[in-house]
């Protein structure tokens, strides 16, 4: 082949291929796509938790200045025959504790999971020494609600006296059973469910529980509640120093207006918490609690109660 036929040859191909490129490809009339640049991965820090702080509330139960004994009272009195009481028992769970700020925003307190005195977000208080007058409880003790908060400035608590509804009617015994809802001195078993509050003297007792409870399967020990009286008080204090301050339960206050050398006839001795029983009428008003619902009075059983106190 001739120097001039390959020159020709070879220019009819470079304008060939001029006109494919210019037409976007060999076939198609679309333009060359191209990618764009992707932006990196933006990296995202592991937020930091909050910052915690322990509490320690305190709780004390007394006849006026004195504190619940388990021998005769000779120096105190209580109810309006002024008896010397000679206490039994003294026991009450506390539950769903709130601490508040200055802002007035509410945050639960994280009860220490101590396997004896604390479960989820109940807490068994223990006043009786287990001797003397108090031989059927234990020698064990518990004053304090142990937990934790984000740290802040608490200025306010708020608890509920009684095992919330979710928990009434577990772990008392078998598989489920569970401490502090396990013992036995605080399980309520005619009522189906735990005692709030015992504050028991010899000849008058004292069992503050959820009331009107129905099993509805036995096998599964399902229990409606659903036209119970709760009878579960929700207590408020303001101005408080959350890790000085004491909060006080009277029992002197709680039966001033009460006769505890009578009973009503045809009823246990004290109060067991009937709707029907005139022993409770006084105590329950005290609580800040409508005996008939077993409601908070006005819907405010800090403003109604007058047996405890913050020192």
């Amino acid at each position: 082949m001739s120097n001039k036929y390959q020159l020709k040859a070879l220019a009819s191909s470079l304008f060939v291929s001029s006109v494919l490129i210019g037409c976007g490809g060999s076939g198609g009339g679309s333009p060359v796509e191209t990618t764009a640049p992707v932006d990196p991965v933006p990296t995202v820090e592991p937020s930091t938790p909050p910052a915690l702080q322990n509490v320690e509330l305190k709780f004390a139960a007394r006849v006026g200045e004195q504190p619940v004994s388990c021998q005769i009272m000779d120096t105190a009195i209580a109810g309006t025959q002024n008896t010397q009481p000679e206490f039994t028992d003294v026991r009450m769970y506390i539950s769903e504790v709130i601490l508040i700020n200055e802002t007035g925003k509410e945050v639960a307190l994280e009860l220490t999971q101590d396997k004896k005195w604390q479960y989820k977000n109940v807490a068994l208080l223990d006043f009786e020494t287990g001797q003397d007058n108090c031989a059927n409880g234990n020698e064990a003790l518990n004053h304090l609600v142990k937990g934790t908060v984000p740290t802040d400035k608490y200025t306010s608590v708020k608890f509920t006296l009684g095992v919330p509804a979710e928990l009434n009617h577990y772990g008392i015994d078998g598989d489920d059973a569970v401490s502090p809802l396990d013992v036995m001195g605080m399980n309520w078993s005619w009522q189906k469910g735990h005692k709030h509050l015992r504050m028991d003297i010899k000849g008058w007792n004292l069992h503050l529980g959820t009331t009107g409870c129905e099993v509805t399967d036995l096998a599964t020990e399902t229990v409606d509640c659903s036209n119970s009286r709760p009878n579960r008080p929700t207590y408020q204090f303001d101005s408080i120093d959350i890790a000085n301050s004491t909060i006080v339960f009277d029992y002197q206050k709680l039966v001033a207006n009460s006769d505890l050398t009578t009973n009503q006839p045809q009823t246990p001795p004290g109060c067991m918490s009937s709707a029907t029983d005139a022993d409770c009428g006084n105590v329950f008003t005290k609580l800040g609690l409508d005996l008939t619902t077993g409601q908070c009075i006005g819907g405010d059983c800090s403003a109604a109660q007058t047996w405890i106190t913050v020192e």
